[in-house]
């Protein structure tokens, strides 16, 4: 049990690695003193199984009283726990992290830097989609850069801290013209379709008087759910269209403000196209009540998913009161597990 090996792992670090809780439960009952062993790099168990990104070793060492004093524990260069998770890009150990309130997100390691700024370096020119979540999550929780540097040390090194502590890379030009373009496309169509279906309504129109013309279907309460649907999807998208035709004036700001501006306004528009074709199927099979709930159930869950895929790319990097944050809670980890963003805890058993 106490005998490392050239890095310095000794059994239960290993293990915490691994992700093998009950292994890590065995030794804190045989040997509660092990949890104290540290490797090479000054490391603990807690570091070990947050660097590895095993969420679910980090949830249960949380969950333990007798490990607190390794929430907050320092290696040889400085790092937390939550900087060693937020430097290997792991959201859903981060998340867990920043989710206790014992955990301190303003410490700062040894190069001065919050867990936020570590995660701001990425592995490559363009972050990753696991690598945003990452950063993602830690806006969300409200963690903070590190204080700016005094005005006597080098301009290279703000710079370079500065550059560090950026959710993206400088913006391009050539960066979002694809971005704008398949954008502008989708909205196009979903203008194209909801102007059709605003013309041929579910059931048709009636040709007896005193209401020729009219919808057959006009006072079903679903096809007035239908009707304002179809017509808020309409808008939506022309709008949308209409913002990102400013972006093709090629000024970068107005092409980074019309992007933030049309994606929830996109979004907003399918879902409202979908439920559109949910109220307008329902109308057409109605007669057959298994047909017409297995319609409604199919579409109710789909929307929901839908707009739990959309909720994270409209809200703002940033949530100022603790009530978003459990809102966007769900669609978070619904990204994480869509997105295999989570290390594989095929072994965490």
């Amino acid at each position: 049990m106490y005998e490392s090996d050239r890095n310095g792992f000794f059994p239960i670090h290993t293990a915490s690695s691994r992700g093998h809780i009950k292994i890590v439960q065995e030794f804190i009952q045989r040997c509660p003193d092990s949890v104290e062993l540290l490797n090479h790099q000054d490391q603990n168990i807690l570091h070990v199984a947050a660097m590895s990104g095993k969420a679910k070793v980090v949830n249960y060492m949380l969950k333990m009283p007798e490990l607190e004093m390794l929430i907050n524990e320092k290696d040889v260069d400085g790092n937390t726990s939550l900087h060693l998770a937020s430097k290997g890009g792991h959201p859903k150990v981060v998340s867990i992290l920043t989710w206790d309130k014992r955990v301190d997100s303003k410490l700062l390691n040894d190069e001065g830097k919050t867990a936020l700024d570590v995660a701001g370096k990425y592995s490559g020119k363009v972050p990753s989609f696991r690598e945003r979540l990452t950063w993602l999550a830690l806006r969300y929780a409200g963690v903070s850069h590190a204080p700016s540097p005094s005005m006597d040390k080098d301009k290279e090194i703000i710079t370079k801290n500065s550059q560090c502590s950026k959710p993206r890379q400088i913006p391009n030009m050539d960066k979002y013209k694809d971005r704008v373009n398949t954008l502008l496309l989708v909205a196009t169509l979903v203008a194209t379709v909801t102007f059709a279906a605003g013309f041929t309504v579910p059931g048709g129109n009636d040709d007896s008087d005193p209401h020729k013309g009219m919808a057959k279907f006009l006072r079903h309460h679903l096809f007035q759910a239908f009707i304002i649907s179809n017509t808020i999807a309409m808008y939506s998208s022309v709008t949308v269209v209409v913002a990102l035709i400013w972006a093709q004036l090629g000024d970068l700001n107005l092409v980074i403000a019309s992007l933030k501006f049309a994606v929830p306004i996109l979004g907003l528009a399918l879902i409202m196209v979908s439920s559109a074709f949910m109220t307008g199927s329902y109308l057409m099979v109605r007669g057959l009540h298994w047909l017409a709930s297995i319609v409604l159930i199919i579409g109710s869950f789909f929307l929901l998913i839908l707009t739990l895929l959309f909720l994270p790319l409209c809200l703002p990097s940033s949530l100022p009161h603790p009530i978003f944050r459990y809102i966007v809670y769900y669609p978070f980890c619904l990204l994480v597990i869509v997105t295999r963003s989570n290390t594989n805890d095929a072994e965490e058993k």
